[in-house]
């Protein structure tokens, strides 16, 4: 198994953008999209892996705290009493919107590196993502990703490109660790 993890503070300065070829699409991502792209990069440099890679990426329930604290202020100073979608989505832009979509990581680093084969999008499960890979289609490797983006606006990131049956004795399988915890040294 070959695998890669990063670790960011909140002032810390992530270097991606040279392993960004899409950089149009750099105002949709978040800090855990720029390292999640970064350490694939890292990962896959050098390695020659078919577009059709099985690819699942679980991301950590935490999120960008402030954003969310920022669309309250706006329903509460616009007198909105109970959640509207419509509403909702006139408050906050369309950058915005992409930057919480759980599947934009993934999808990020799906496109940076030419990845179309079966995926998958996990909520923070170091065991889900482990059975995942497990089952896997095919007979090849399968990448294995995670993040965790703190409310503190430090990230982590890992990564892991290995045969399935790698997984299969992993400690983390069948417990609620989250799915970093996976990559951490």
């Amino acid at each position: 198994m070959k695998a890669v993890y990063l670790h960011y503070s909140p002032d810390e300065q992530i270097p991606a953008l040279p392993y960004i070829h899409k950089r149009k699409l750099v105002k949709y991502y978040t800090r855990e999209t720029l390292a999640a792209v970064l350490a694939a990069a890292r990962l896959l440099d050098g390695e020659d892996i078919p577009a059709q890679t099985p690819f699942y990426y679980a991301s950590a329930d935490t999120e960008n705290f402030e954003f969310f604290r920022e669309v309250v202020e706006k329903f509460k100073t616009n007198d909105v009493r109970s959640f509207n979608a419509k509403q909702y989505l006139s408050f906050v832009p369309p950058t915005a919107q992409f930057k919480i979509m759980r599947n934009m990581v993934p999808c990020f680093v799906s496109i940076e590196n030419g990845l179309t084969g079966d995926n998958n999008v996990i909520v923070d499960s170091a065991s889900a993502l482990l059975y995942a890979a497990l089952t896997a289609p095919g007979d090849g490797p399968v990448l294995l990703g995670a993040g965790f983006l703190h409310a503190d606006d430090s990230v982590e990131v890992g990564f892991a490109l290995a045969d399935p049956e790698e997984f299969s004795a992993h400690p983390l399988l069948g417990t609620g660790a989250p799915a970093i915890a996976i990559f951490r040294p």
